[in-house]
């Protein structure tokens, strides 16, 4: 329902646009511009009556602060929505059920909180031996004949 209202109130918002346009085109600072001259010389004073100027300013003002107002509550109502959706780039911290908890074995356990001077030391680990060590493997040739590198052109032997 939310969705409907931010969407509803976009095209709400672009109708005011096109109304203060409008509006603006049909005022003119001097007897020979604007809109209302081009329209017939009269129109936004058949409309309005004589004070078409007073009616089209303030007209304008209330256009105009109805435009920021829902431009401004356009913007914290898509801002409330994208911050309560999860984003594809961001992992989900779903927990789906609680892990059980793993079982301890007493010994272990004892030996675990035993202080360190009481438990014995373990030998360290001997080194890998160099014959252990895998040999890094040789680049694989393709199984077509190696193309021939380039050479030069052979040069022309001198007439004689």
């Amino acid at each position: 329902m939310k969705d409907f209202l931010l969407y509803a109130s976009v095209v709400i918002l672009f109708l005011v646009c096109l109304l203060v346009v409008l509006i603006i085109l049909m005022q003119r600072p001097s007897a020979n511009a604007g809109m209302g001259s081009a329209l017939g010389g009269g129109a936004a004073e058949s409309v309005f009556g004589g004070e078409s100027a007073n009616v089209l300013s303030k007209l304008t003002t209330t256009l105009t602060v109805l435009l920021f107002l829902l431009s401004f509550g356009l913007y914290l109502g898509f801002v409330g929505r994208a911050s309560k959706t999860t984003s594809a780039l961001t992992p989900a911290t779903a927990a789906t059920s609680p892990a059980a908890p793993a079982k301890v074995d007493p010994a272990a356990k004892a030996t675990a909180t035993a202080p360190a001077s009481a438990t014995t030391p373990a030998a360290p680990a001997a080194p890998a031996s160099p014959a252990a060590t895998t040999a890094p493997a040789a680049p694989t040739t393709p199984a077509t004949p190696a193309a021939k590198a380039p050479t030069a052109p052979a040069a022309p032997a001198p007439a004689k």
